[in-house]
């Protein structure tokens, strides 16, 4: 194990119990910083395949289930599978391309049968990451986080924007600019509160206004019932080779990802690096909670950076905390009525909290590479890399010629441009840059 040194900016470390009156506060604290990004996926696809009121809500309560339950195992202490870090988990955004492209082609049951594969190949790689180090560089990491966070602010301006249906609705504009801008004003307070929830704030504000403009459709709370347990296979699982394939390599791009959110947080936490055993358990229950979230019908999981951030801000380290947290989004999320509010949610409120996110994304990588040598090599790697993983994304009928399947594969963003960094970075030996 490493070693922990003092951090003076930490009020509860990892072992400490705050009292309960403490503690709750602080629980739902987490909650908050996390709850816009665990519901965007389930609305963004529901909203993609027109699914009925009823399929949305019950996506939003396996997220919540699964997030409660992926956290739980994420904070195991002692255990093979789980880092036992204050670690929150929840759905990935960074699969929502991938996502959003496999519904839109295969539909909802090609997601879950092939996101099953891809965790239990991300628990094949966190067995593997001592032999993985060549591969899983810096820059490798730098590339996917930059590539995942410019790929994903289109779908968020377009939401933003109306969405297919009502592009350039100047209602929704002006709705999406007020959650930026309160999300803005809201970052600027001194109250670490206040600061740690401006997502969440900000999307309350867009939902506010848009009851005002009435843009809200509450038919699916009355429909849906009071109490209700997740089940799971309600969709039928279909299996693609491209779907599979997409999806195998955004898993290895959340293993990069999960592995700098540990990293991050045991630095934030105890000024330290992670320990091997950290690190192998950390990946290990992302795989895990995200074949399991499968089964129950929930998308890929992962650590979430922004409650990495919100230990950084509040100074709340401990485990106990976050398993609290854990608790009250599994309470939550047998209360459909519940998860039919946040189905309410309009897209352009999302859009204007997801341009935010995903923009926030890109930025995380750009800070990762900024690390890096910007050497010959390094800026031609770099500069290959993501100019074919964005650039394909962005013109996808340059492929039009090509098979379905393997259009899929090379535009998703993360795939062509993790592709080019690994290979050349494993070409272009570093012996060159002298």
């Amino acid at each position: 194990m490493a070693e922990v040194k003092e951090n003076r900016d930490i009020l509860y470390r990892i072992e400490d119990k705050p009292e309960l009156k403490k503690a709750v506060p602080l629980a739902f604290q987490h909650i908050f910083a996390m709850f816009a990004a665990n519901i965007t996926v389930p609305l963004m696809v529901a909203a993609l395949l027109d699914l009925p009121g009823k399929d949305k809500t019950f996506l939003i309560q396996c997220a919540l289930f699964m997030a409660g339950v992926g956290t739980l195992i994420q904070i195991r202490k002692g255990k093979k599978i789980g880092s036992g870090l204050p670690i929150v988990m929840g759905t990935s955004n960074a699969f929502l391309a991938t996502v959003l492209s496999i519904a839109g082609t295969y539909g909802i049951g090609a997601v879950f049968a092939s996101s099953f594969i891809g965790g239990l190949f991300e628990m094949l790689l966190g067995k593997s990451l001592h032999k993985l180090k060549k591969v899983f560089t810096p820059l490798v990491s730098g590339v996917v986080v930059v590539t995942l966070g410019v790929t994903l602010i289109p779908v968020a301006i377009r939401q933003a924007a109306g969405g297919v249906s009502n592009m350039g609705d100047l209602k929704s504009l002006g709705i999406a600019s007020v959650v930026l801008l309160t999300i803005v004003l809201c970052h600027k307070s001194k109250n670490r509160f206040v600061k740690s929830a401006s997502i969440l704030i900000g999307i309350l504000a867009g939902f506010v206004l848009s009851g005002i403009l009435g843009m809200l459709d509450g038919s699916a709370i009355r429909t849906a019932s009071w109490l209700a347990v997740p089940k799971p296979f309600q969709y039928q699982w279909k299996f693609y080779p491209a779907a599979i394939i997409g999806m195998l390599f955004m898993y290895v791009a959340t293993t990069i990802e999960t592995l700098g959110d540990i990293s991050a947080i045991t630095v934030a936490g105890e000024d330290r690096e992670p320990s091997e055993e950290e690190k192998t358990g950390g990946v290990l229950a992302d795989g895990f909670a995200s074949s399991l979230a499968a089964i129950m019908n929930g998308f890929p999981n992962t650590s979430y950076t922004q409650n990495i951030g919100v230990v950084n801000l509040t100074g709340v380290f401990s485990r106990h905390v976050v398993r609290i947290g854990a608790y009250m989004l599994l309470i939550l999320a047998f209360f459909p009525k519940f998860a039919a509010v946040l189905s309410m949610i309009p897209i352009p409120v999302l859009g204007g909290a997801s341009i935010a996110m995903f923009s926030m994304v890109a930025v995380s990588g750009f800070s990762l590479l900024g690390k890096i040598p910007f050497t010959s090599r390094n800026s031609l790697i770099i500069a290959l890399s993501l100019g074919l993983g964005i650039g394909l994304s962005l013109v996808p009928e340059a492929l039009g010629d090509l098979h379905q399947d393997i259009q899929l594969i090379l535009t998703s963003g993360v795939v062509p441009s993790a592709l080019t960094a690994i290979s050349l970075d494993l070409f272009l030996p570093a012996e060159e840059e002298k």
